[in-house]
């Protein structure tokens, strides 16, 4: 038989009912500590940042201008943080290997990478891509700009832009420029020249600078299209002339030289840069605190003369700035890819 269950008088409830509010209170009072410290955690991890080496992964071989200037930076980066920067070299599929690498790691400001603003337009020139600009990273500095110029031999008949193009139309099928190679900005740039000019140059694809000169200067080649840190000094020895560069402004080291934009020539703003990413959701807090500590390393005296040496313009910018170059970058090589119909192999 089923006993009843017992009666409690109102006391006994009113006890009952204190003590569960005390045991709950005591459960809530216990459990805020963790609570606290999770929270403080998750809310200031650049106070702490960075309490631990730091990896710059550069998707090149060492010895290169961009290894170069990771390990300057990531010198400079060690002296006023107090922890290691590690520069981590892997080459591989044009670049695309480390860069790859940079988008997989864990999102929290230990795993960085230093490259060039040629993978800005690579989702134009390829079918397949292992990562996507806009998906996968998050801008954290413009290092430096070097500016893309059109150059002839000192012994060339053309002394300006406009008589080099003269000079081609009344000389159809005879004149050719170099580049660094398929896809790259001055392929880019020559196919823009050859499209808004009604040229027919003859595109000459090379594997470097120093070929590219070398023909230059042997006469094997009318004209080229190379990086202002490679043109300075043979402008400076008299070996070349530099009728127009690449970009918005003129070039510091060669203040002489017009930009394509002066000269009434559109799709030629772009300029080569240098540049860090992090991957994708990164706190906006640690990738300001990485920006701001590259950008004082970028502006040291030595460093940026070092850099003016090499013909680079230093920058050192902040997220937006990069953010906003590699958009309109991106667009704009996108519609002369397209104008131009450009087409490489996979790598």
């Amino acid at each position: 038989m089923t006993q009843p269950l017992p009666r409690h008088s109102p006391d006994t409830r009113r006890r009952f009912l204190s003590a569960a509010a005390t045991a709950a209170l005591g459960m809530a009072c216990g459990a805020w500590p963790a609570i606290a410290q999770a929270q403080a955690q998750a809310q200031a991890p650049a106070s702490t940042y960075p309490d631990r080496p730091i990896k710059v992964i550069v998707p090149f071989t060492p010895g290169g201008t961009t290894d170069a200037m990771a390990r300057a930076i990531g010198q400079k980066l060690t002296e006023s943080w107090g922890q290691p920067v590690v520069v981590e070299n892997k080459p591989g599929a044009a670049g695309w290997l480390g860069i790859t690498q940079v988008a997989k790691a864990p999102a929290d400001g230990y795993t960085i990478g230093l490259t060039i603003s040629n993978i800005i337009y690579a989702h134009s020139l390829y079918a397949k891509l292992p990562f996507d600009m806009q998906r996968d990273f998050e801008p954290v500095s413009m290092l430096s700009r070097s500016a893309i110029g059109l150059a002839v031999a000192a012994h060339s008949p053309a002394n300006t832009l406009e008589e080099f193009v003269a000079l081609v139309r009344k000389n159809p099928g005879k004149y050719s420029y170099g580049s660094f190679g398929q896809g790259t900005s001055a392929h880019i740039f020559g196919e823009a020249l050859n499209l808004h000019g009604k040229l027919d140059l003859a595109h000459v694809p090379y594997k470097g600078a120093a070929p590219i000169v070398n023909d230059l200067l042997g006469g094997q080649v009318s004209s080229a299209f190379i990086d202002s840190a490679t043109l300075r000094p043979l402008l400076q020895g008299g070996k070349i002339k530099v009728l127009a560069v690449s970009g918005t402004q003129r070039v510091g080291v060669m203040p002489n030289v017009p930009t394509f934009l002066e000269l009434g020539w559109k799709g030629f703003e772009p300029v080569g840069f240098f540049m860090v990413l992090a991957p994708a959701g990164t706190p906006k807090d640690i990738v300001r605190k990485l920006s701001d500590g590259i950008a004082r390393a970028v502006r040291s005296d030595d460093l940026s003369a070092k850099l003016r040496e090499f013909g680079q313009d230093p920058v050192g910018g902040p997220p937006e700035q990069l953010a906003a170059g590699i958009r309109n970058d991106a667009e704009t090589f996108d519609r002369a890819i397209k104008a131009s119909n450009i087409k490489v192999d996979q790598p």
